[in-house]
């Protein structure tokens, strides 16, 4: 079971990560994990107000008796009538709904990378072998898929270890395109539909900048919006830890498929699609998911 608390800080023990708040002429304390409380340690300064969810439990935790903190809500400075608000999530999901409500055409993506030899790996860089997308309108309707193979060429024998992850043989990169043709997909995307680019993580948007730079062709995502769904849901949800692409649609769907998961691009980018729709509707308030 968990409460709503909030009340002033009174003191900080920092080597414990317990916060003491007094409350009705009343001091308790609260233990942080490693994470929350180096991302809020910045605003720990006597006499803000600090808002948070806690178990309703307390133990016993280095001599002090403690309530478990799970959420932080608000963290703020009194001002009379205008106070300062150092973390506030009720707006940051207010940000993040506007953000998602973009009435843009959206392209969904994915992309397999080349992995590195179990030895003799020090001089290695990994590349794009496989791209996956959908593209849709504003309302959502397919307007293309796409699915491709495509040839290493910094490395063009593949790893045993690529292979064995994504179920693949060499002569599936050997008929495939180039890195050049790629390139100029999703400049030819961008130019006719300019939509937003929703990925699950920072790794896709890396490696179209690295291998940009590495072919020496222009950098086309400097003009397109890339939207980390992944790092979105740390935001909404108050995350500690990253989740797995096909973690998350299970929790939003109920459905587990977690086993058959191929390691294939367009799959990957359909699964995507699917979590991009299902956390809208949450966004919306029109379902209701827990991730913690």
């Amino acid at each position: 079971m968990e409460e709503y608390i909030f009340g002033m800080l009174h003191g900080v023990i920092e080597s414990k990560r317990l916060i003491a708040i007094k409350s009705r002429k009343k001091i308790d304390f609260y233990y942080m994990s490693k994470s929350m409380f180096k991302q809020f340690m910045q605003y720990f300064q006597t006499g803000i107000f600090i808002f948070m969810v806690v178990k309703q439990v307390p133990r016993i935790y280095r001599g002090h008796l403690v309530k478990n903190v799970v959420a932080i809500e608000k963290v703020l400075s009194p001002n009379k009538n205008k106070p300062t608000y150092y973390y506030d999530i009720s707006m940051i999901k207010s940000g993040i709904k506007s953000l998602i409500n973009q009435n843009r055409n959206r392209l969904f993506i994915d992309f397999e990378m080349s992995m590195p030899p179990y030895n003799n790996y020090q001089n290695f860089v990994s590349e794009i072998i496989q791209i996956g997308y959908i593209l849709t309108d504003e309302f959502g309707n397919k307007i293309e898929d796409f699915s491709s193979y495509i040839k290493p060429k910094l490395f063009p024998e593949l790893s045993i270890r690529t292979k064995k992850f994504l179920h693949l043989e060499q002569s599936d990169v050997d008929s495939g395109n180039t890195y050049d043709f790629l390139h100029q997909k999703i400049m030819q995307i961008q130019n006719k539909y300019k939509p937003i680019v929703y990925v699950w993580g920072k790794n896709d948007h890396l490696e179209l900048n690295k291998l940009n730079k590495i072919h020496r062709l222009s950098n086309f995502t400097k003009s397109m919006q890339f939207i980390d769904l992944l790092s979105l849901h740390k935001n909404y949800f108050g995350l500690k830890n990253d989740i797995g692409l096909f973690n998350a649609f299970n929790i939003y769907y109920k459905e587990e498929i977690l086993n058959n998961q191929k390691h294939d691009a367009l799959e990957d980018a359909l699964i995507t699609k699917e979590i991009f729709y299902a956390f809208k509707d949450v966004c919306n308030n029109k379902l209701l998911i827990d991730f913690q």
